[in-house]
């Protein structure tokens, strides 16, 4: 325990409230070294804004975002995944404007991802393994976040826009023999702030 001034104690530790509660799987796909699409998946079971399924799709064409609830998608597009390093890392990433639409979003942890809403696709399937991750400070919008989620990284994933296969794959590598992939199922997903 810390002491202030007072001799009242404090302590190091940073209280937190739940900001969310749900599943966030993404895939990156490459064509060589070049990303030639991205979607962030999530399913939000509980947070501060509310619960649905939100769809977030980048390509080099341009970015689409799908909710059932636009005010919970717009949410996670502007306080997430535009900050993600996933979505930093690409050459471009244009203003969101938020489609009302049903998104249909299976997350199973034995095989995979699968949604779809108004023209877009995504499937993230072949899991290779499966481990816990945990942050004890996220940083988004200059703020400590909290994070954990069990995380399964996949071998296979497609991105398909208006009937149109986004061309190339995710990235897969085995360093010391633990698989990387840039195509990822999550479950458990908790953030807090």
């Amino acid at each position: 325990m810390l002491s202030t001034s007072e001799g009242a104690p404090t302590s190091a530790y940073v209280t937190r409230r739940p900001l969310l509660a749900g599943a966030n799987p993404y895939v990156t796909l490459y064509d060589g070294d070049v990303p030639t699409g991205y979607a962030s998946l999530w399913q939000v079971d509980w947070s501060t804004h509310g619960a649905g399924a939100v769809m977030v799709v980048w390509t080099p064409a341009g970015l689409r975002v799908v909710s059932d609830d636009p005010e919970l998608g717009t949410w996670i597009e502007e306080h997430f995944v535009r900050h993600f390093d996933e979505a930093t890392a690409l050459p471009s990433w244009p203003a969101a404007r938020v489609q009302r639409a049903a998104v249909d979003l299976r997350v199973d942890p034995a095989t995979g991802t699968h949604a779809t809403a108004a023209g877009l696709a995504v499937s993230i399937t072949g899991p290779l393994d499966a481990r816990p991750f945990s942050m004890a400070d996220f940083p988004l919008l200059g703020v400590s976040h909290g994070l954990s989620m069990q995380i399964i990284p996949c071998e296979h994933a497609s991105i398909t826009v208006d009937g149109v296969p986004v061309p190339g794959r995710p990235a897969v590598t085995w360093p010391g023999g633990r698989p990387v992939s840039s195509a990822i199922t999550t479950v458990h997903e908790a953030w807090s702030s």
